[in-house]
C-alpha cells in the first residue's frame, strides 16, 4: 500500500480533473440528461452512461488521461459493473425505503420520522463504506461481480480508518457545497433570484465534487491495493 494521505488523494484528484474536465463533466450531464427520458433514460444512463463515467475516471487514475472512446471500451466490463450495483441496489432497498419514509415524517414534524430516518442511513452508509471498491476491482479485469464484493468488503475492512476518512470526507464537499450555496444565494442574490441562484450554485458545485469523486475514489484504491497509477507530484 502506498503512503498516501487523504488530502493528498484530493489534490491529486484535482489536478486530474482539471486536465480531464470535459470528459468527465461531460459524461456527468450527459447522465443527467438522458435520465430525464422516462424508463427508458433511465436504463441507458443506469447500464452504459453510469458505468462509463465509473470507467473514465478509473482510466483517468490510472493512466492520467482517457477519452470517451476509452470510456466505453468493453461494453463487457460496463455490464459486470452495472450488474454490481444493481445488487448493491438491492441489498440497499429496504434501507433506502426507510430513509424515504423517515424523511417525510421529519418533514411533516413526526417524532418517528427521525429514527426511521437514521435508521435507514445508517445501513445505507455502512453498505457504500464496504462496497465502494468493488466497480474498480472489476475494471482491473482481475475479478468477476461476486469476487468484487468481496474484495471490496476485504479492501475496507483491512484499511477501515483511512476509508472511513474518505468517504466522510466526501460527504463533507458535499455539504460545503450546500452552505456555501446558502451563503451564496443569501448574500449575492436578491428575493426573486434567491432559489435560482441557490440551485445554479449546487448544480456548478456538483459538476466539480462529482466528476472529482469519480477519480478520487480509483486513486484510493489503486493505493490501497498496491497498483499501478499515475505518480503523485
Amino acid at each position: 500500500m502506498r503512503a498516501v494521505s487523504i488530502s493528498q488523494l484530493w489534490g491529486r484528484a484535482w489536478d486530474l480533473f482539471k486536465v480531464n474536465w470535459l470528459l468527465l463533466v461531460g459524461l456527468l450531464v450527459l447522465s443527467i440528461i438522458v435520465s430525464l427520458i422516462p424508463l427508458i433514460g433511465v436504463l441507458i444512463m443506469g447500464i452504459l452512461l453510469f458505468p462509463a463515467l465509473v470507467q473514465a475516471g478509473y482510466l483517468v487514475a490510472r493512466q492520467g488521461q482517457s477519452s470517451f472512446g476509452e470510456a466505453f471500451r468493453d461494453t463487457s466490463l460496463l455490464l459486470k459493473v452495472f450488474v454490481y450495483y444493481l445488487i448493491l441496489a438491492l441489498i440497499a432497498l429496504i434501507p433506502a425505503i426507510l430513509t424515504g419514509v423517515g424523511y417525510i415524517l421529519v418533514r411533516d414534524t413526526a417524532e418517528t420520522g427521525g429514527i426511521l430516518l437514521l435508521v435507514g442511513c445508517i445501513p445505507l452508509f455502512i453498505l457504500y463504506l464496504f462496497g465502494w471498491a468493488g466497480p474498480y476491482a472489476i475494471l482491473s479485469g482481475r475479478v468477476g461481480i461476486l469476487d468484487a464484493i468481496g474484495q471490496s468488503f476485504s479492501l475496507t475492512a483491512q484499511n477501515f480508518g483511512k476509508v472511513f476518512l474518505a468517504l466522510l470526507s466526501y460527504i463533507g464537499l458535499l455539504i460545503f457545497v450546500h452552505i456555501s450555496g446558502l451563503v451564496v444565494s443569501l448574500k449575492g442574490f436578491d428575493s426573486v433570484w434567491t432559489l435560482m441562484g441557490y440551485l445554479m450554485w449546487i448544480l456548478m458545485g456538483y459538476l466539480i465534487v462529482l466528476p472529482m469523486g469519480s477519480v478520487f475514489w480509483p486513486l484510493l484504491y489503486l493505493a490501497l491495493t498496491g497498483e499501478e497509477g499515475v505518480p503523485h507530484s
